[in-house]
Formats: structure tokens, C-alpha cells, sequence
């Protein structure tokens, strides 16, 4: 941090921002962009979410980006973290790089209870994760949120493993907290959530963008801000796109940032 600097915001009453003085912190994120941040519109960089990111792909840790995020600004969380496990892929045509932090969870703590600081009162979490790791997460996130229910989503295929000695694996858990006593849209469903897997060409652990609109739209409405920590392919934020929610995306790897950029036309870039 290098000090506080005041920029201009002109008003867009669409966003919800007035005409004020905005106190900018990290004055990075200004030679990022490299423009009049009034001359911005489609970035919400003030009164929502807390900062720079509404809406935009940005090429950051979770850990840096998170401290920019209001208290008690976020609708919804939906993302899909590392699971600890150092996973790799060797089969597929697209050869990934591994996933960064993918091999411990010693950030889970620190990170559930920034979930905590920035989740409105009535907001829903959802978390993707494996049946290697759910009782680690379940217990940290219970720490903090009402764990309310397991939700499987079953693939169209089975994944690699043992070919021999196990059974294939054809699913995936999506832990499901609320922060408070928020209602789903539409009433209850059942917790088996079926979705075609999507090939993980722009991201080894890629999530149906169909998947993530289902759960979006069941715990949210239009306007509302949706976070993801672990953005990878950007599904939540093409998803948020489709269907009218804001959205704030970390992701630490470049190289998903670049192909999220075509993906989501024409969203600006942000490489901090």
C-alpha cells in the first residue's frame, strides 16, 4: 500500500454510484487499468463489493483480493477450491499446468472466515469439493456458516482413477452453508444435480457455466453480487453474466485470466 489517492466518479445511477470522491488505496489497481476510472462505466468500482473488481477478470490471489472486499457486500459465493490433493491430469488432448495450493489446505481457515467478513447476513455458500477432503471442509466451514446440505453432481462419464482396483468416480460434492435464514428461489429441489462434463479444455477442473447458473439463480437475483475466489475457467462469471448478477473473480494463473478474456467478451483485464 502506498497511501490513499481521491479520484472523480462521475454518476451512473444504473450501478447505483453517486457522484462523490472515491478513495482509491492501492494505487495499483489505478495503473492497472491505466484510465480514468470515470470513464469506466461497466466497472462498479465503488459502493459495491469494495473496490475495482465488480464485473471484470482479475489476475490476482485470493488472498491479496479478498482485503478489497467490503464487509458485508457479498450476495453469494460460488467456487470451486483447490482440494489438496496436487492434482494433475495426464489424459486429456490439453495438457494443464497443476493448480497452484493444491497441495495442503492450510489456507482454508483463514479463508472461510474472510468468506464471513465480507458475506451479507442472508447470503448462501456454495463449495465444490471431493469426498477425499469434505469432512475438513464441512468442519471448517461450520465454523463459521450453517452447513445445510450436500449436493451431487453427477456427471454425464466417469473420471480417471484405478482402472482396475476402484470404482470410477462419477460425481462431485458441492458443500451448500447459509449465512442466516435465507430461502432458495423457487422452493426445494433435490440434492442430485446432473450435468454434463465439459471436456476441461480451458481448465483442468472446469465446471459446467449451466451447473453454476442453476445455483446462482436458485440463491440470488438480479443485481446481486456473486464472489468466487478460485475463478479458473470464469464459469461463475460467465454464468453471472448470462443471467444478470454482478460478480467479483480471483484467479492466481495468467494464462486462465487470457482465455476467460475471450470467453466472456470483452471484460476487461486485470493483472495485478
Amino acid at each position: 500500500m502506498s497511501g490513499s489517492m481521491a479520484h472523480n466518479v462521475k454518476a451512473y445511477p444504473q450501478w447505483g454510484i453517486k457522484k462523490r470522491k472515491l478513495s482509491i488505496m492501492n494505487k495499483s489497481i489505478l495503473e492497472a487499468q491505466n484510465t480514468d476510472l470515470a470513464l469506466q462505466p461497466p466497472l462498479r468500482v465503488c459502493s459495491v463489493g469494495g473496490s475495482a473488481f465488480v464485473n471484470q477478470v482479475n489476475c490476482i490471489d485470493w488472498q491479496e483480493g479478498i482485503k478489497q472486499v467490503f464487509d458485508n457486500s457479498i450476495d453469494l459465493v460460488v467456487t470451486d477450491p483447490p482440494y489438496g490433493m496436487a492434482y494433475q491430469s495426464n489424459y486429456r488432448k490439453v495438457k494443464h499446468k497443476s493448480i497452484q495450493n493444491d497441495d495442503n489446505l492450510d489456507w482454508l481457515g483463514d479463508w472461510c472466515k474472510e468468506l464471513k467478513r465480507v458475506c451479507k447476513d442472508e447470503s448462501h455458500i456454495y463449495v465444490f469439493c471431493s469426498w477425499h477432503n469434505v469432512d475438513i471442509f464441512k468442519q471448517e466451514l461450520g465454523a463459521y456458516f450453517q452447513i445445510k446440505n450436500i449436493l451431487i453432481w453427477e456427471k454425464n462419464n466417469t473420471g480417471m482413477g484405478d482402472l482396475e482396483g476402484d470404482y470410477a468416480p462419477k460425481y462431485e460434492m458441492v458443500i451448500f452453508c447459509s449465512n442466516g435464514s435465507k430461502k432458495l428461489n423457487g422452493g426445494r429441489d433435490a440434492n442430485i444435480l446432473k450435468a454434463k462434463r465439459t471436456g476441461n479444455e480451458n481448465h483442468p477442473t472446469e465446471k459446467p457455466v449451466n451447473l453454476i447458473r442453476y445455483l446462482i439463480e436458485k440463491s440470488s437475483k438480479k443485481g446481486d453480487l456473486v464472489l468466487d475466489t478460485f475463478a479458473g475457467s470464469f464459469s461463475t462469471a460467465q454464468a453471472c453474466k448470462e443471467i444478470g448478477r454482478d460478480f467479483i473473480c480471483f484467479e492466481i494463473e495468467p494464462e486462465y485470466c487470457r482465455t476467460a478474456k475471450n470467453l466472456l467478451n470483452g471484460v476487461s483485464v486485470s493483472l495485478f
